[in-house]
């Protein structure tokens, strides 16, 4: 397992300026939130094979709600990549 500690919590504030640690609760979110598409999806096909449709439609209902917090995560993700980009441009 990897130690993150110094990532999240530094022990020198002048040494972050807090971007990584927000990328790396966005991408624990995206992580998250992917992790629960997948398993509500399963969950539905589980529920539509056994014949119990309310079970299947909350299911899938579930699994749209987490994609798309994964979509909300990500977009962190991009966001962040986008100014790291724009940075590097301008320091040339």
């Amino acid at each position: 397992m990897v130690d993150i500690s110094d990532i999240i919590d530094p022990e020198d504030e002048g040494q972050d300026d807090g971007g990584e640690a927000e990328d790396l609760i966005a991408l624990r979110a995206c992580l998250q939130a992917l992790a629960d598409a997948i398993a509500s999806t399963n969950l539905a096909v589980i529920s539509g094979n056994q014949g119990d449709v309310a079970g299947a439609t909350g299911r899938v209902q579930a699994s749209v709600g987490a994609l798309k917090r994964f979509h909300e995560a990500f977009e962190v993700l991009k966001a962040a990549e986008d100014v790291d980009r724009e940075d590097d441009e301008e320091e040339e």
